[in-house]
């Protein structure tokens, strides 16, 4: 039994399994009881048969005379039971099978008068179908005997077309266990496949509504799933909503900083000027103003440089905490001429970018989030690795990217950890060699949403390689 749930894994097929044994073992047991009580029940019969084929036998011919008993032996024969009369005697009497005692008890039981005289044995030729008929001899008063042979003896128990009939309801019974364990076992079908499809619409604010048929169980377990997915799909909203408001909340006043440190700028050049003018002494002011200019130029640069560090990361964060949730529309892109265009503005950037590959490459895509997926890939490469080298290769159903650099690597340990969110594996926590730990994690969600796969392995030469898949239309 153990084996057999082990090899059916689901709810159906495990009640079949229960229901299919329990129907074998009752059906077996039901045709043991029936074949004791047939076998016992034809014995008796048997037995009785004998016992009274015989005691008629014997009565027959001893009212005929010698020469016409074994004419009449022959009138009461039939084809199950034949009798034969023979006037010599046995030169001493046979004694019985020891197998069948227990039916020369029974005959003697039923006839007292066959308790002696009586000798009993199994007899049959080459034939299968006669190794099994019981014959022997019955002593007469006058000394002949009569001989008998009776065909089949042993095959009369289970002569009953009881059996067959009751075997052939349990075979229906298992047919219409089966049928109705697969209709009952369908709304949980049902229920599993769109369960599955629930946790891909949930991200991005749909409902999948889930049928409420079946038993109270899988109806009571649908209502559940609908009301969540209402729940999730307000949840959702709001979580957008709220998105939409810290982007402009945020970006704001960012944009007056910048506004205000042009501003500090202008008016530090105006007042550099007319301290110039101002000064008598035209050589000492020459040689101060350019370190005061230098000062100050330096700390705007720093503040400008901060700046840009907050909105990087309020980028970085709102595309990851946006998640599913990109309206964006997959379109059928020219893959290869994305990762050209990666490479040429990393080239323009001052980055050591290349491309290695078609320049023909299809797949149905989000091209402006997989261009952001991308992006973060080869600029991990350039930070961490010096240069990104970018392969493309086209397979039957696939399209297989990789990203080579030549930084340290990554150990196992760390390769998944390098996927969590906020997570920076360089912990100076500088944005130049840290990052803000988000963008190995949008990756990994944007290529997963557009249904591929993304993997890090250390090279063995040295540097890190980024395998990613991307489905591509067939043909």
């Amino acid at each position: 039994m153990r084996r057999l749930f082990a090899l059916a894994r689901s709810l159906e097929a495990r009640t079949l399994v229960v229901l299919l044994v329990a129907i074998l073992v009752v059906h077996g047991g039901a045709l043991l009881l029936y074949r004791q009580s047939a076998a016992a029940a034809a014995a008796e019969a048997f037995a009785a048969q004998v016992a009274t084929q015989l005691a008629l036998a014997r009565e027959a011919v001893m009212r005929r005379p010698p020469a016409e008993r074994n004419a009449e032996a022959k009138a009461l024969s039939n084809p199950l039971f034949e009798l034969a009369w023979t006037e010599a005697p046995a030169p001493a009497q046979p004694e019985s099978d020891p197998a069948l005692a227990p039916l020369h008890q029974r005959l003697a039981a039923l006839d007292p008068s066959l308790g002696t005289g009586l000798s009993l044995a199994m007899e049959g030729d080459a034939d299968p179908m006669h190794r099994l008929d019981l014959g022997g001899t019955l002593a007469l008063p006058d000394g002949s005997q009569l001989t008998f042979h009776s065909a089949h003896a042993s095959g009369m128990a289970l002569r009953n077309p009881w059996a067959v009939l009751a075997t052939a309801m349990a075979i229906l019974v298992g047919l219409a266990a089966v049928l109705l364990t697969h209709r009952i076992a369908r709304p949980l079908r049902t229920l599993g496949r769109i369960t599955g499809l629930i946790g891909d619409a949930a991200g991005q604010g749909r409902v999948v509504p889930v049928p409420e048929v079946g038993p109270d169980e899988t109806r009571a377990i649908a209502r559940a799933l609908n009301g969540m997915q209402l729940r999730i799909r307000d949840l959702v909203t709001e979580r957008t909503q709220a998105l939409a408001a810290v982007s402009h909340d945020l970006r704001t006043p960012i944009a007056r900083l910048r506004l205000r440190l042009d501003a500090l700028a202008d008016n530090a050049l105006a007042n550099n000027e007319l301290a110039n003018n101002a000064l008598p002494n035209k050589e000492l002011a020459d040689n101060a103003l350019p370190d005061k200019e230098l000062a100050d130029d330096a700390q705007r640069r720093a503040m400008a440089s901060d700046l840009d560090d907050m909105q990087a990361m309020i980028d970085s964060t709102l595309a990851y905490l946006r998640g599913d949730a990109d309206p964006e529309v997959r379109r059928v892109t020219n893959v290869a001429s994305l990762l050209m265009s990666i490479a040429d503005a990393g080239q323009d950037a001052g980055h050591a970018v290349v491309y290695e590959g078609p320049g023909r490459a299809l797949a149905a895509i989000r091209p402006v989030a997989l261009r952001r997926a991308l992006d973060n890939v080869v600029d991990n490469a350039v930070r961490y690795g010096e240069r990104a080298r970018i392969g493309l290769a086209i397979a039957d159903s696939t399209l297989e990217l990789q990203v080579d650099d030549d930084g340290p690597g990554l150990s196992p340990d760390a390769v998944e950890r390098a996927f969590a969110p906020f997570t920076r594996l360089e912990t100076s926590r500088n944005r130049n060699t840290g990052g803000t730990g988000l963008g190995l994690t949008i990756a990994r969600r944007v290529i997963e949403a557009e249904g591929g796969q993304i993997g890090l392995a250390t090279r063995p030469g040295g540097g890190l390689r980024v395998r990613i898949t991307l489905p591509r239309p067939a043909g």
